[in-house]
């Protein structure tokens, strides 16, 4: 197989998101996974100093974005129409808007995590759910073939829902059914399950 794409070796975050869009695309690739003490040499060696990183033979693409609207357009999980394809990309952007808006808590003490992690859940991320929620037509983005962008809004919500952040409950999105509805629906994708069934098989 000529593409590969490198990432931690954990089923999280950007490195998921990439993964899953290969896998809905029916791509076969390399799934290249670094440990930390790996990623340390390698750092000074990828575009960017950042993961995940696709490359096809000598090309490399980095950017979770762009490598998702990669794989998208070349095998028509993104749409076509340019004002359609651009308000996907938004979406797309909004997600890593979250990731870098929450508060990480390093260095904090544990009372003060929880408050500032509630009050991100209460006020900027509901108003981004709520956003994301109006643009859903159900149960993906853009009806009911998922694309891209469907892969991204789902592995974002997946480490919401599970819990893998102190103090951002689920509650957060109880009225975001539409938003709710697109995670349940690319969970029971076909494709979906297949990547999760071979990851306990492995």
């Amino acid at each position: 197989m000529s593409l590969s794409l490198t990432y931690f070796d954990f089923d999280g975050s950007r490195g998921l998101e990439c993964r899953l869009a290969l896998t809905l695309a029916g791509v076969p690739f390399d799934d290249v996974r670094v440990t930390r003490d790996q990623w340390a040499a390698l750092r000074a060696h990828v575009p960017f100093g950042a993961l995940p990183v696709l490359a096809d033979g000598d090309r490399t693409i980095a950017q979770s974005v762009a490598i998702l609207g990669y794989v998208g357009r070349a095998h028509g999980l993104h749409p076509a129409d340019p004002w359609t394809a651009a308000e996907h990309d938004a979406l797309m952007l909004s997600v890593e808007d979250a990731r870098s808006k929450m508060p990480e808590g390093k260095g904090m003490a544990e009372a003060d995590k929880k408050a500032a992690r509630e009050a991100f859940a209460a006020g900027w991320l509901r108003q981004w759910a709520r956003t994301v929620e109006a643009r859903i037509r159900g149960p993906f983005v853009q009806g009911d073939r998922p694309q891209v962008v469907d892969v991204k809004l789902y592995v974002i919500l997946r480490s919401y829902l599970s819990g893998t952040f102190d103090y951002i409950g689920a509650d957060t999105f109880a009225d975001c059914p539409k938003l709710l509805g697109l995670h349940a629906a690319m969970q029971a994708h076909p494709a979906v399950q297949g990547y999760w069934a071979s990851r306990t098989q492995g």
